[in-house]
């Protein structure tokens, strides 16, 4: 546990002495990198076709020095695609939080970000949100997830933030989704410590 702190406090520390400019170029690179790799999947994978819906992409509103994802979200809905952005929420007044995705369409994309987009830490009750028309989405009708990461290696080994929010989440995905972790090149690391269920991701993008 403290080989992974140690590693979190360093790799964040590193991430935030980017300064504005390098972080805004590296992260239009790695939403570029990130849309070629949806376009190719979703080209590829035909039940979204089957099903008669429009694809949907689970990303998120970027907190302090992460990777930012706009362009990629502008991208998304250019192409007609559905973002899906995660809110902490909970179920009952003194349930668990969790985290859950709700679909944004464009034209309520400022009204979000004044509801939940723009507070992530910020815990929700369900009903709330339900309350102001946003309906949660089901993992398994996700077609591309957006992972922001802390540190990675070459194995596709990924350490997060420590909530262990997506590491539940992974495993609620359809087999043939698309998942992606993104992060700068300096976040990069010789060997992230793992632990038995931790699982690596299948693709990695970075700048």
């Amino acid at each position: 546990m403290d080989e992974k702190r140690n590693l979190r406090a360093s790799k964040l520390a590193q991430r935030d002495a980017l300064d504005g400019e390098t972080r805004a170029r590296k992260s239009g690179n790695v939403c570029a990198k990130v849309a070629a790799l949806a376009a190719e999947a979703l080209d590829r994978t035909a039940a979204t076709e089957r099903e008669g819906r429009k694809p949907r992409v689970a990303v998120y509103a970027a907190m302090r020095s992460e990777v930012d994802l706009q362009p990629f979200v502008e991208t998304v809905y250019a192409r007609g695609w559905i973002p899906c952005f995660p809110c902490m929420v909970r179920d009952e007044p003194h349930a668990e939080s969790r985290m859950a995705f709700y679909p944004v369409p464009i034209d309520r994309f400022d009204g979000a970000r004044a509801e939940f987009l723009d507070h992530p830490l910020r815990c929700l009750p369900c009903g709330e949100l339900a309350e102001h028309g946003y309906e949660e989405v089901d993992p398994a009708d996700l077609d591309v997830v957006v992972v922001p990461l802390v540190a990675f290696d070459d194995a596709g080994n990924r350490l997060g933030y420590g909530g262990g929010n997506y590491d539940r989440l992974l495993p609620r995905l359809r087999a043939d989704a698309l998942v992606v972790g993104v992060a700068f090149d300096e976040q990069r690391t010789a060997a992230v410590p793992c632990e038995p269920h931790d699982r690596p991701l299948p693709h990695i993008v970075s700048a």
